[in-house]
């Protein structure tokens, strides 16, 4: 679970990133800037899976700790049977609960990041969708990740029109 942590950190850390820059001369007629973190955290699509993310974080979280408890507490009737049994015994079962134990973790992982890539391909989806059409409309010749710039023109920035575009295109994520 440590993995999923991790994760919601670095996305959270990505979505509080602020978008100060320096205006920088006149607008380059063709060349868009955007933030896709930044459009992606602004849209109620992202949101939406960073909301159902925690929710579904925690409620992992609540299930492996029942779970763990009941395989700690197997383990702990097991080692006040140390003295009775087999020291074979006790090692093969020893293991067998750390096999659950681990197996479990990995269950859990593998459940929430399935759900994060269900989640982040559908606003994904949305972006491109979103995107395709904030272009088209801006008549973009090429379009640069705002947040590799030093500073722009506010002119040339399309985030907050693809966020919008966003909103417009879809406004809940389904990851279960």
């Amino acid at each position: 679970m440590r993995l999923i942590g991790v994760l919601l950190i670095g996305l959270a850390v990505l979505a509080a990133a602020p978008a100060s820059a320096q205006t920088f001369g006149p607008p380059v007629a063709g060349l868009c800037l955007l933030s896709r973190a930044g459009a992606i955290s602004a849209s109620r699509a992202g949101q939406s899976l960073q909301a159902q993310l925690r929710q579904m974080q925690a409620s992992l979280n609540a299930d492996l700790a029942q779970r763990r408890a009941s395989l700690d507490q197997q383990r702990r009737l097991l080692e006040v049977q140390q003295g009775v049994i087999a020291p074979i015994e006790f090692q093969r079962q020893l293991a067998g609960l750390n096999q659950q134990t681990q197996t479990l973790d990995q269950q859990q992982n593998a459940r929430f990041i399935a759900a994060q890539t269900r989640g982040q391909q559908q606003v994904d989806r949305t972006l491109n969708d979103a995107l395709s059409r904030v272009i088209t409309r801006n008549a973009c010749g090429v379009v640069i990740e705002r947040d590799n710039a030093y500073g722009w023109n506010n002119a040339m920035d399309i985030t907050p029109a693809t966020a919008r575009e966003m909103d417009g295109v879809l406004q809940t994520i389904t990851i279960q």
